[in-house]
């Protein structure tokens, strides 16, 4: 039933509460509309799990990517990046004959597993940046480029990976362990990624948000403090996979939390990408029992209706919300189009 999307229909809401002064209040309803992308059947690359990297319309197909292995968690086997395919947001979801399209490279910096990705549509073609290791947790991760000319098939990795500027900190930091991008933006002059920072812990580590910027993409410069970490009990010390939009004079993210049994989306809002606000009614998305795990995101706005895709134990969903429910006040105009967030 892999790429067949089928009605699944459950509204999730909370409450959530603008603060900084200028007091607002709405419902974020995420309705549960389709499953749309399934694991593999038993033996295949992405036979156990997937997570969500990103949705991109390039003017005439959707195109979904998607990390997914043998095993439940990335760091146990080989994970590689799928593709698949959609005329229209609601699927059905059609998988790339070329599956996997990016994959560890043996012996290499990237040999052992891919975490997760970023893609973007510049209108001449695919671009991708990857976080990924030579071995075994703990060994560190590092971010690396590749490109493709139309979004199928294999993908080209840079000769320059990985790419210097995004690896990991000194020993003790936050980032000690390396990141993991999730985002990559373009405003015309200048690239942002937020990424998943990940600190050794002595365990699976303690994952935050962070954030560099580049003129070219390649050549990065961190931000030299995260952007958001675990506060509230439902998040526990591990936040990750932000998905960002621009909107109006802002940005909106989405980002997975975890405490042991539970996964969740929580949203934040910024008036400049750096400095974030928490919705006070976190999370905005909970998996459905007997699910216990709505995680990683991707988001893309077509109209009044703001699509996203999340990772349901496992299998890839589609979920729906009003866009004037989760853009208001001061996010609620503006032009994103250059950004390759919305459907023109």
């Amino acid at each position: 039933m892999n790429g067949n999307c089928k009605l699944a229909s459950i509204v999730v809401a909370s409450i959530i509460i603008l603060g900084g002064g200028q007091i607002a209040v709405a419902q974020v309803d995420w309705t549960y509309e389709d499953l749309c992308v399934e694991p593999g059947p038993p033996g295949s690359w992405d036979s156990a799990n997937h997570q969500v990297g990103d949705v991109i319309f390039d003017g005439t197909t959707y195109h979904m990517y998607l990390a997914g292995g043998q095993t439940e968690l990335v760091w146990e086997s080989a994970w590689s990046v799928g593709h698949w395919t959609a005329t229209s947001l609601d699927g059905p979801w059609s998988k790339d004959p070329d599956n996997p399209v990016l994959r560890p490279e043996p012996g290499q910096w990237d040999g052992f597993t891919i975490y997760n990705i970023a893609v973007r549509y510049d209108g001449s073609g695919f671009r991708m940046w990857y976080g990924a290791a030579a071995g075994t947790w703990p060994d560190p991760v590092y971010v690396g480029y590749a490109t493709n000319a139309d979004g199928w098939g294999d993908w080209d990795k840079d000769p320059g990976n990985p790419l210097p500027g995004v690896v990991p900190g000194a020993s003790g930091e936050w980032d000690d362990s390396g990141m993991v991008p999730s985002t990559v933006l373009f405003d015309g002059s200048v690239y942002g990624m937020w990424y998943t920072a990940i600190k050794d812990d002595g365990g699976y580590g303690d994952w935050s948000i962070g954030y560099a910027s580049s003129t070219d993409g390649l050549s990065w410069a961190k931000y030299p403090d995260p952007l958001l970490v675990g506060t509230e009990p439902w998040e526990g010390d591990n936040m990750y996979f932000p998905e960002v939009v621009p909107s109006g004079g802002g940005f909106a993210m989405w980002y997975s939390a975890l405490i042991p049994g539970h996964v969740a989306v929580g949203y934040a809002v910024s008036p400049d990408g750096l400095h974030w606000g928490k919705w006070s009614g976190n999370p905005v998305l909970s998996p459905v029992s007997p699910c216990n795990v709505a995680d990683s995101f991707a988001v893309m706005i077509d109209g009044d209706t703001v699509h996203g895709w999340t990772d349901h134990c496992y299998d890839v969903t589609h979920v729906t919300s009003p866009f004037e429910v989760v853009f208001f006040d001061t996010f609620e105009t503006g032009d994103t189009i250059i950004w390759g967030r919305v459907v023109p």
